[in-house]
């Protein structure tokens, strides 16, 4: 999941707006919005990184009981994804250890600079969401994506209209070994052609 592994919001994302395909993009969740952001992900390794407003995101981090935006406590930056589509769907929280923190860009630096970030699964029991045991997931964050995939990312916060914010991650698309081969293999050719065409334009000269 997100690993990539259960990560779902199914009834929400049935009714949630088209869905966005990117190798790699700036995806800004709302904590005010009750639809998801889905994007469709192409086959690849990502990295995943949060951003706020200095980087291109639309948020420095939120807040669940601020609407103006102008409180000194409770700033986070978590947020959840899923894939899956059921009506009860599993889906993991990403967060780090700790309070929430004093303010939106002391959110953003403390989850940017966080060695790992927890990994918690909620699964519907029948009547209530049960998290998991959180996994511990090492900073830089990198996911592989094996064939195309549509993920829901939201706030998983249910009192929307006193939020204040959201989160915003950078997805960056990682290139695979054999292509990073190619890629200096074609550099590599690139440079000969120039040296020759020197070499060509210098006996030409005299």
């Amino acid at each position: 999941m997100m690993n990539l592994k259960t990560i779902g919001l199914g009834a929400v994302m049935a009714g949630a707006l088209m869905a966005t395909t990117a190798q790699a993009a700036i995806i800004n969740i709302s904590a005010t919005s009750t639809t998801p952001v889905l994007y469709t992900f192409d086959p690849g390794t990502y990295l995943i990184q949060w951003i706020g407003t200095a980087d291109g995101g639309a948020y420095n981090g939120w807040n669940p009981s601020c609407p103006t935006g102008d409180c000194t406590s409770g700033w986070r930056e978590v947020f959840s994804a899923t894939t899956d589509t059921g009506p009860h769907p599993s889906f993991d929280t990403y967060s780090v250890p700790g309070p929430a923190f004093s303010s939106a860009l002391a959110a953003l630096a403390g989850f940017q600079s966080a060695p790992s970030i927890i990994d918690t699964q909620l699964d519907w029991n029948g009547s209530a969401y049960v998290p998991s045991p959180g996994g511990m997931i090492a900073q830089p964050w990198h996911v592989t994506i094996g064939a195309p995939t549509t993920v829901a990312f939201f706030i998983a916060e249910p009192t929307k209209e006193d939020n204040y914010g959201g989160v915003s991650l950078r997805f960056t698309a990682v290139p695979e070994p054999t292509t990073w081969a190619m890629m200096i293999l074609g550099l590599g050719g690139v440079g000969v052609a120039l040296r020759q065409r020197r070499r060509l334009v210098a006996v030409e000269a005299r």
